[in-house]
């Protein structure tokens, strides 16, 4: 077979994936397809294509479909190793009302890559919420707002309306909805009585015990901005330790999406497939570097950072669509974690490309 020319929907699929899903991807990083990357849904108690892109070999799709649910991390081939990552979109944040607490805890969410969505039934606390940076803003009765919102195992709710009424109404969808977190500000008095109250009204006994109120860690915290503190530290406590990967950042899959449709080489795709020791970041960390030297994402700032935006940078210069496998000894330069870590670098080149025959 000749080489084909195939358009790779694999960040447009993941970008519209459904709330819920169960998605794997898996890059090949070393061997002759290197560079080539497919989607898996699980489903039927197996891993099933979830995308379009025939490049990808059908023998690996056939390992990958014998594979556990939730596996990740390297698969050694004899002629490639492929690195499976368990699919997150970026941590989202909903926060019922738009109050003082609440415009703290946008900023915070933002500085800390949350995609953040705000509901708020009065028009110039919505319009706050929108001048404090919240992604998305939902001018609409709690419930109704609430009905019309997604949740998943990538999102925390944060109840903090004005009423009480208002914020046992929330609390009760938010109870059949799947999420990281869920938490509602109030005294210890008032949590304890709502949380009888829930029990009561025959919700399931331990997601009423998962709930997090009064919301936030005992730091003692007094102002807003100390509460919010509070909040955002709690809800990337408890996401960090049930977390399996670290997801794309907010906008990147939509940028990734349009260089995909871009002629060139737009951009590199750095990630981490690999780490021994310590480190700052796991695997599945992403950055994106722009042909303009700018860059969305981390994986792990200094010494280690700056040798994958140098790679990079040299790599849109000479116009290279190969990609490229790293190695960053951590106990030079000016990190001393003691550890080793590797990324993958990824071109992301246009649809025009001619892919590798396979077959």
């Amino acid at each position: 077979m000749g080489k084909e020319t195939q358009k790779n929907m694999f960040f447009e699929s993941v970008l519209s994936r459904r709330s819920g899903q169960d998605l794997l991807a898996a890059w090949i990083i070393t061997g002759k397809y290197a560079g080539t990357k497919a989607l898996f849904v699980w489903k039927e108690e197996q891993y099933i294509r979830n995308d379009h892109d025939e490049s990808f070999p059908a023998e690996y799709e056939a390992e990958i479909q014998k594979l556990p649910r939730g596996c990740s991390g390297i698969l050694d081939k004899a002629d490639a190793r492929i690195f499976l990552e368990p699919v997150a979109k970026a941590r989202r944040l909903v926060i019922c009302g738009a109050g003082h607490v609440s415009m703290a805890l946008i900023r915070m969410g933002i500085m800390l890559d949350f995609e953040i969505t705000v509901i708020e039934d009065r028009e110039e606390f919505a319009a706050k919420a929108k001048e404090a940076g919240a992604h998305h803003v939902v001018c609409k009765p709690f419930e109704e707002a609430l009905r019309e919102t997604e949740g998943d195992l990538r999102t925390a709710f944060v109840i903090m309306t004005r009423e009480h009424a208002y914020d046992v109404d929330c609390l009760r969808l938010i109870l059949q909805k799947p999420c990281a977190y869920a938490g509602m500000m109030g005294s210890r008095s008032r949590s304890a009585q709502i949380r009888h109250q829930m029990l009561e009204e025959g919700y399931e006994a331990r997601k009423v015990q998962q709930l997090y109120m009064p919301v936030g860690l005992p730091i003692g915290s007094r102002t807003p901005e100390e509460i919010a503190v509070s909040v955002i530290a709690q809800i990337i406590q408890v996401m960090n330790a049930s977390d399996s990967g670290e997801g794309f950042v907010p906008g990147m899959l939509e940028e990734l999406t349009r260089m995909s449709d871009e002629k060139g080489c737009p951009g590199i795709l750095s990630m981490i497939v690999e780490k021994n020791g310590e480190g700052p970041r796991k695997p599945g960390t992403k950055m994106l570097v722009r042909k303009d030297g700018s860059f969305l994402g981390t994986v792990g700032g200094g010494y280690a950072e700056a040798m994958v935006l140098q790679t990079a940078a040299g790599m849109l210069r000479e116009g290279c669509r190969d990609p490229r496998l790293i190695h960053v000894d951590m106990k030079k330069g000016a990190m001393y974690c003691g550890g080793e870590t590797t990324v993958f670098l990824l071109p992301i080149t246009s649809p025009d490309v001619a892919v590798p025959p396979h077959g």
